[in-house]
């Protein structure tokens, strides 16, 4: 037993490839492709040399480091320390036959057979033996469904419960006793900035958050070799008090329309939408980088194509996603951020006759796609509020009126079909009055849009002009 606990330690020492990702899907395959080689702080050697079917070996300086990604040009490059990203230089991964790869590093050799890969998927190496296994690809960072040994402190079991006013945060540490924890959160109905903080926590940890409505919270504790459980982003909001929530339902439209909701952000801050999904079915509706902005709307749709279609406004977002058949008699919809409720929406046959939709907060027909009407003051702490007379209007018809109330000055404007501005208009603070946007005189026939702005704040509506 103890000359294979030796042996064991000799091949953990020696660098070792641990994922090879072939076939993006997202991406270009070369753009996405990559290798990831395993190091180990006891071994050190002068240069390593990597090669793919026999082909003439790439040769590196041995890198101080963790972990060692190679890429063409260097694209996935992970953004944690502890890793070092070098080129792949004219290699390109076969995607669509078996390949062998061979590493060597001084007295250190590896050699490994791969099967034909899957798209999407990268393959992942079990402990230090030859079972090869294809995941999700994480490069940069250790999978601890297969790799040994890793050095992993992160969070777990964090908890939230909003009481006197306050957000009570707990939870506890994984793969360590002790460690720092750095926090940062943000009331999305302010823009006072975020408050940042730290506490040293002793594997359970606790704290408050002296914020009674929604919170952007961040935690933070330090990166390691398994950075998927280093941090955390969520909403921290209840049901009926929740800056994301659905504000129309249209669960019978009338035929090509296909079903939608619109989910509108009341914040003073974007959310992504790579943390919202129905709660009952499918997946997030974004990947990183995907968001809905602050006071803005998505229609959401298994058939955004069609739904683009029968839609006159070009402006509105929309969101494909699975949300399943909404039944139209009687039915539900869930809005989760992550695996929290944050807005429930319920309907019968007496909300509204089919094909009309609805305004869940109002319980009032409504057919205003990606457009906050009057009812909008109900949804958090705009900056103003506004009415159009209309949306649709003739050329040599009535003119456009739109209504402005806020306790700050407000800029009026037109755009034209090509969202340059045609004229514009002060509204005094306080006026709370009916304003004439000269349409007619300054924009031709068809689309055309009106923007209202205070302070950083937009919001521009789309408008049509009729013959």
């Amino acid at each position: 037993m103890k000359y294979i606990l030796f042996l064991s330690s000799l091949v953990a020492a020696c660098p070792q490839f641990v994922e090879i990702f072939p076939d993006p899907t997202e991406v270009a395959d070369q753009q996405g492709e990559f290798v990831e080689i395993r190091m180990d702080s006891s071994f050190r050697a002068e240069s390593l040399f990597v090669s793919l079917d026999g082909k003439s070996p790439l040769r590196y300086a041995y890198p101080q480091a963790a972990r060692m990604v190679l890429s063409h040009e260097r694209i996935v490059c992970p953004e944690k320390g502890g890793a070092v990203c070098e080129d792949l230089g004219g290699y390109t991964l076969p995607n669509s036959r078996e390949s062998v790869w061979k590493l060597q590093a001084g007295s250190c050799t590896d050699s490994v057979s791969l099967d034909k890969p899957k798209a999407g998927k990268s393959f992942q190496r079990k402990g230090y033996g030859d079972q090869w296994f294809l995941e999700e690809p994480s490069p940069g960072y250790g999978n601890p469904l297969y790799e040994l040994d890793l050095d992993d402190c992160g969070l777990s079991r964090v908890e939230y419960e909003c009481r006197d006013n306050h957000w009570w945060v707990s939870g506890r540490l994984s793969g360590c006793k002790e460690s720092w924890l750095h926090y940062r959160y943000r009331d999305l109905f302010r823009l006072d900035g975020d408050r940042v903080d730290s506490l040293h926590v002793k594997e359970f940890f606790s704290f408050s958050v002296p914020v009674k409505g929604p919170v952007w919270l961040h935690l933070q504790v330090p990166e390691d070799e398994i950075s998927v459980n280093n941090s955390l982003d969520t909403l921290l909001a209840v049901v009926g008090n929740s800056p994301l929530m659905v504000t129309e339902v249209h669960h019978c439209p009338e035929e090509p329309m296909p079903e939608w909701v619109e989910v509108y952000n009341a914040s003073r801050v974007k959310l992504p939408l790579s943390r919202i999904r129905h709660c009952s079915r499918g997946g997030f509706w974004g990947v990183a980088g995907d968001s809905i902005g602050p006071y803005e709307s998505v229609l959401v749709s298994r058939d955004t194509a069609t739904l683009r279609e029968q839609i006159v406004y070009r402006d509105v977002s929309l969101v494909q996603a699975s949300i399943g058949y909404l039944n139209n008699t009687s039915g539900s919809f869930s809005l989760c951020f992550g695996e929290a409720v944050v807005d429930s929406v319920n309907w019968d046959k007496f909300t509204v006759d089919c094909p009309l939709g609805f305004n869940p907060k109002t319980g009032m027909a409504e057919n205003t796609p990606g457009f906050q009407g009057k009812h909008s003051e109900k949804y958090g702490q705009n900056p103003f509020l506004y009415k159009l007379s209309t949306r649709v209007l003739r050329k040599r018809g009535e003119p456009l009126r739109v209504r402005v109330e806020s306790d700050q000055e407000v800029v009026l404007s037109l755009l034209d079909s090509a969202g340059q501005m045609v004229w514009k208009q002060k509204t005094p603070a306080m006026s709370n009055t009916w304003w004439n946007v000269p349409v007619q005189q300054y924009a031709g026939v068809g689309a055309a849009y009106i923007k209202l702005s205070a302070g950083a704040f937009e919001k521009v509506v789309g408008i049509v002009v009729r013959p």
